[in-house]
């Protein structure tokens, strides 16, 4: 990985949903607002985001401080994976009470926390600020080097127009997006490159021949996630890598785990890391219930419930 390129890369975006982020905004002159972003990461280390999201209904905005919605996010962050390959790639909010156009010191350890925490490379945070001559949104690049977790601001390379997943995912999902109220986006000064088109959206999809690259292996995969949900909250699916994903849970006061698809998988059956009292433990869920013989049913016709009836042996 090119530290250096990823740390400069540039922010892509559709003019469209920078808009969203402002009118979000102005909605809200007088309080905290925020969201989530979700696109994917180019191979040079750009970051393009294709879908904004917006303060879900139960989201906690104050003077200074925003909470989003877990649930809310939850719920979209899945949809968007398992429709259009988007990862959850940064968030953004907005510094009303604070008067900051950039992160304040809070923001950056947050940010530097959960990226060490989740074992993330790359980040984006959005701020924005309004004044009564319009909004204005910064862009943030955080990386992760050997000497920790760098911060940059960054222009946003800006495309015009509506991008192609905003229209389809709302008309398909209207009942549940929540949209700002603002019908025009004012803005206070921005700090962006115009340009003509995004960078390939190849990078959208996974290589080819790559499992999830299949509606029906993506089901499975959504199968396993809510049997995890009907059992325990905050549970988090990350595209750790360009080979690897992850669903991260936690059982409350006990333990933190992770069910690792790495790229080996399907030739070899996905694992399970537990942490728990300082100590980790993994199983490879080819073998349980098995005697100790390795077996592994590569068939994704049978692989989530395959992998949920690991679970259940291990009492998860």
């Amino acid at each position: 990985m090119d530290i250096g390129r990823i740390a400069h890369g540039g922010v892509y975006i559709y003019r469209g949903e920078l808009d969203f982020m402002a009118r979000t905004i102005l909605d809200s002159p007088h309080m905290e607002t925020g969201g989530n972003l979700f696109g994917y990461w180019t191979p040079s280390g750009d970051a393009v985001i294709m879908y904004v999201l917006g303060p879900g209904r139960k989201s906690v905005c104050r003077f200074t401080s925003f909470i989003q919605d877990a649930d809310y996010l939850q719920l979209h962050a899945d949809r968007l994976f398992e429709e259009y390959h988007l990862s959850h790639i940064g968030v953004w909010h907005s510094h009303h009470g604070l008067g900051l156009s950039h992160p304040s010191g809070g923001d950056v350890q947050s940010i530097q926390e959960g990226m060490l925490a989740d074992g993330l490379s790359r980040c984006i945070l959005a701020i924005g600020i309004c004044d009564r001559a319009g909004a204005s949104v910064n862009a943030f690049s955080f990386v992760c080097t050997g000497e920790g977790v760098k911060m940059n601001l960054v222009p946003w390379n800006v495309v015009q127009g509506d991008g192609s997943v905003r229209s389809r995912y709302d008309a398909a999902y209207r009942d549940s997006v929540i949209m700002p109220q603002v019908k025009e986006a004012v803005y206070h000064g921005l700090n962006m490159i115009p340009v003509q088109q995004m960078p390939p959206e190849n990078g959208v999809t996974f290589d080819t021949g790559f499992w999830l690259n299949n509606k029906e292996n993506r089901l499975q995969l959504k199968r396993i996630v809510s049997y995890i949900q009907s059992k325990y909250s905050d549970v988090k699916l990350l595209k750790v890598d360009d080979m690897t994903i992850e669903i991260r849970f936690d059982i409350p006061r006990r333990s933190s785990w992770r069910i690792v698809f790495d790229k080996d998988f399907p030739s070899r059956a996905p694992y399970v890391v537990r942490y728990e009292a300082g100590e980790t433990t993994s199983w490879s869920l080819g073998a349980l219930g098995k005697n100790g013989t390795p077996h592994w049913l590569s068939s994704f016709s049978e692989m989530g419930q395959s992998v949920i009836n690991s679970l259940k042996y291990l009492s998860i």
